[in-house]
C-alpha cells in the first residue's frame, strides 16, 4: 500500500471519529441513513443523552358526518447516543377524554434501528406491549417502550390521533429536555375555524411559509381549500432546566393555538374568543361554580348557627368558618375549578376536590356577612397564565379572597395545614383572576414573609470518640406546612426523613411539639450517636452535621427564566460544640457576612472555655429572582456550600 493511500485512509477514520456538525439528516420516515449511524455525538451538545433527529407534526380537519374532527399526525426519530439517553424510547402519548370530547389514537407503530455485524437490524414495536394510564379527570396517555434500545439505537415512532375538539388545536413543543435537530409543524387550516397563536420561548420560527393547498374540498355544498401554515425551527437547543422553576411548559419554545372564532355559511360568523369581563360572567352563572356558591350560601343555615355568629367580629367570624369547613370536611386531593357534585351532596359526603371546598367556603362566609370572592388560578405544576388571551381551560384551580375589616386575605379552606389567612404552596404562581360581577381584577399570589427553619445542635464527644448530637428543628410559615404535611407526628416518617449512613438515630429521643398548632412553630427533636472522623489524631467536625447543601444546584453558565424559590426563606444553625477532654482546637473558619436586599449570610466561630459556638445563617429575602442576577445568586449558592460544610479541626494537647 503506498504512502499516499495510508495517509488518505487515516484522513479517513479520522473524519469518521469527529463529531458531525452541520449534518443533514434524513427527515423522512422509515428511511435511515448512514450519518444516523456513524452519529457517535452531537456536535451542538456533546454531552446530550440523545437527540431528536426529526419531530413533525401535521394537523388538519377532515369531514364526519356533517361536522369537522382534527386529525393529528407524528412522526419522530431519535438517535440514542449513551445509557442515560435509552429512557427516551420509553413513549407517552396524552389524549383527552370527557363527555363527547373523545379522543382516539390509531395507526401507531414504532421501530428501533441498529447497526449489527455489517447490518440494520430493524426491531417493530409490537402493540400488545402498549398500555393506557390515568393523568388527571379529562387526561389518559398511551403508553409503550419501543424493544431492544441500546447506545447507538436509532428509534422511530409515528401515529394519529382523531380529536373532535376543535376549541384548541394540539400545540407543539419545538423543544425537548434533548437537543432537536429538526422540528416541523404544518397545520392546514379551513375558512370556518379562525384561530389564535402564541409563540413562547422563543421570538421567531427559522422558517415559516402560508400556501394555500391545490386541491378543492366541498362542504354543505360550498367549495373551499386548505390554508397550509408551516412552521420550522432548526437546531433547537436542550431545555436544561434546574432547580427553582415552577413548569417547564412556562419557558420551554412551543406554540399554542386558541378558537378565536366559526364562520357558518349559511349564518354568518360567531365569536368564540371571549373577554376577561365575560369569561367571569359566565362562570358566574355557572352550575358548577357561581351557582354552587349561591346555593351553599343559601344552605349556610343548615351547618352555622347565623344568629350565633353575629355579635362577633369580622376576623372571628372568618376564622369560625375556616375552622369549621376544615374541621368537617377532607379534601380527596383533586385539584379543578369545578365542582362534580351538589352542594347538598357535599355536605352529605363531607369530603370534595379543592373547588366544592373552597367555593362551599365562599358560600359561607358571605352567609355570615363577610365579604368572599372566589378566585381562579392555574397551579404551579400547571404553569403561568397568558393573559394576552382569554381562556378559560388554562385555570385548574380556585381559591378564596375575602375582605377582613377592609383587608384583603387569601385563603384556601382545602389545606388543613396552612394557617386560614394563607394559602396552599400550590398556587404560588404569579396572579390569580378574581371572578366578581362588578369588574375584572388580578391578584398577586406571591407570598411577602420569610418561612425559616432554625436548627439548634448540640454536639459532645466523650473518651470513647462516639459522637453524641441533640438537635431541635424549628419550622415556621410555610416550612413548617412541610413539616406537618410530609411528617407530622409519624415517627416512621420522621427516621426516614432523617436516615443517614453516617449517623445513628435514637428513636426514643424523636418528639414532636406543635403538630395540631398552626400558630405556633413545628418543633422536631432527637438525638443521634455517629463516630467522627479523626485523621492523625485530629477530629474533624462538620458543625451542622451536612445538612448544608453540599453541591451547587445551579450548574448552567447562564438562565434564560427566573430562579422561583417558591416563597422567600431562611435557615439558621446554631452549634456548641463541647471540646473532649485533652483537646484543643486546632482550625476555626474565619468570619463570613454578606448582607443585600436580594439575600443574607452570615457565618462566626469563637471558643469560649471548653466549648466551640458556631452560628451560621443564609436567606433568599425574595420569592422570584430575575435571571440578570443568575450568576450573583450561582455565586452566593457557592458560599453557602463552602461556609456550610467547612469542619472545625480539634487536635490532641501537647
Amino acid at each position: 500500500m503506498s504512502k499516499k493511500l495510508q495517509l488518505l485512509l487515516s484522513l479517513f477514520a479520522v473524519i469518521l471519529c469527529l463529531p458531525v456538525i452541520g449534518q443533514d439528516f434524513s427527515t423522512e420516515y422509515g428511511k435511515i441513513g448512514r450519518e444516523e449511524f456513524e452519529l457517535e455525538q452531537y456536535a451542538l451538545d456533546p454531552e446530550a443523552e440523545a437527540v431528536v433527529l426529526f419531530d413533525k407534526g401535521r394537523s388538519r380537519f377532515e369531514d364526519r358526518q356533517g361536522s369537522f374532527e382534527v386529525i393529528f399526525e407524528r412522526e419522530t426519530r431519535l438517535k440514542i447516543l449513551s445509557e442515560a439517553g435509552v429512557k427516551y424510547a420509553e413513549i407517552e402519548i396524552p389524549y383527552y377524554q370527557e363527555g363527547t370530547i373523545y379522543e382516539r389514537i390509531y395507526d401507531l407503530e414504532a421501530y428501533t434501528y441498529n447497526f449489527e455485524d455489517g447490518k440494520i437490524i430493524k426491531t417493530p414495536l409490537d402493540i400488545a406491549n402498549t398500555y393506557e394510564v390515568d393523568i388527571n379527570k379529562f387526561w389518559k396517555a398511551k403508553k409503550f417502550a419501543i424493544p431492544n434500545v441500546k447506545p447507538g439505537s436509532i428509534i422511530e415512532y409515528k401515529y394519529r390521533l382523531r380529536s373532535p375538539n376543535v376549541l384548541s388545536l394540539r400545540d407543539w413543543r419545538f423543544q425537548w429536555r434533548i437537543p432537536v435537530d429538526y422540528s416541523e409543524y404544518e397545520v392546514r387550516m379551513i375558512p370556518h375555524y379562525a384561530y389564535v397563536y402564541l409563540l413562547q420561548g422563543t421570538e421567531k420560527f427559522d422558517s415559516y411559509t402560508t400556501n394555500r393547498d391545490s386541491r378543492k374540498r366541498v362542504y354543505e355544498g360550498v367549495d373551499f381549500y386548505d390554508t397550509v401554515h408551516t412552521y420550522v425551527m432548526n437546531e433547537v437547543p436542550a431545555f436544561k432546566s434546574e432547580e427553582f422553576i415552577t413548569s417547564i411548559n412556562d419557558y420551554i419554545i412551543k406554540i399554542e393555538f386558541q378558537l378565536a372564532s366559526i364562520t357558518y355559511h349559511s349564518l354568518g360568523s360567531r365569536e368564540i374568543m371571549t373577554t376577561w369581563e365575560k369569561m367571569g360572567t359566565h362562570l358566574l352563572k355557572h352550575p358548577h361554580f357561581g351557582n354552587f356558591t349561591n346555593r351553599s350560601e343559601r344552605l349556610a343555615k343548615r351547618v352555622l348557627n347565623i344568629n350565633d355568629l353575629k355579635s362577633k367580629s369580622e376576623e372571628e367570624r372568618f376564622n369560625f368558618v375556616l375552622d369549621y369547613v376544615k374541621n368537617n370536611y377532607n379534601w380527596n386531593r383533586i385539584v379543578d375549578k369545578y365542582t362534580t357534585k351538589s352542594p347538598n351532596n357535599f355536605i352529605k359526603d363531607k369530603y370534595g376536590n379543592s373547588a366544592e371546598i373552597n367555593l362551599f367556603t365562599v358560600g359561607l362566609l358571605n352567609a355570615v356577612g363577610i365579604d368572599a370572592r372566589p378566585v381562579l388560578i392555574s397551579t404551579r405544576r400547571n404553569g403561568k397564565i397568558k393573559y394576552a388571551y382569554p381562556i378559560l381551560e388554562n385555570f385548574n384551580d380556585v381559591i378564596i379572597l375575602a375582605t377582613i375589616d377592609g383587608n384583603k386575605v387569601l385563603s384556601d379552606a382545602s389545606n388543613i395545614f396552612v394557617l386560614n389567612n394563607r394559602i396552599s404552596p400550590r398556587a404560588f404562581n404569579d396572579r390569580g383572576l378574581i371572578v366578581d360581577r362588578k369588574k375584572v381584577d388580578w391578584l398577586g399570589l406571591e407570598f411577602q414573609l420569610l418561612s425559616e427553619v432554625k436548627n439548634d445542635i448540640q454536639i459532645e464527644i466523650p473518651s470513647n470518640h462516639l459522637m453524641t448530637t441533640s438537635i431541635s428543628k424549628s419550622a415556621t410559615e410555610y416550612e413548617a406546612v412541610y413539616y406537618r404535611h410530609n411528617y407530622g407526628e409519624d415517627h416512621e416518617a420522621i427516621k426516614r426523613l432523617l436516615k443517614n449512613k453516617h449517623y445513628a438515630i435514637i428513636d426514643s429521643t424523636i418528639s414532636v411539639q406543635n403538630q395540631n398548632r398552626k400558630e405556633k412553630p413545628y418543633i422536631l427533636s432527637y438525638k443521634q450517636t455517629s463516630k467522627p472522623e479523626v485523621i492523625n489524631e485530629k477530629i474533624y467536625i462538620p458543625p451542622f452535621l451536612n445538612q448544608v447543601i453540599s453541591d451547587n444546584p445551579l450548574k448552567e453558565a447562564e438562565r434564560t427564566y427566573p430562579i422561583d424559590m417558591v416563597y422567600p426563606n431562611k435557615r439558621t444553625f446554631t452549634t456548641t460544640i463541647i471540646i473532649p477532654e485533652g483537646y484543643q482546637v486546632d482550625y476555626i473558619p474565619k468570619e463570613k457576612t454578606i448582607m443585600n436586599q436580594m439575600v443574607e449570610l452570615t457565618y462566626n466561630a469563637i471558643q469560649e472555655d471548653n466549648k466551640i459556638k458556631v452560628s451560621f445563617s443564609y436567606a433568599f429575602n425574595k420569592a422570584i429572582y430575575s435571571q440578570n442576577i443568575y450568576s450573583d445568586l450561582k455565586s452566593f449558592f457557592d458560599e453557602i456550600v463552602e461556609h456550610g460544610n467547612e469542619k472545625i479541626v480539634l487536635s490532641k494537647k501537647i
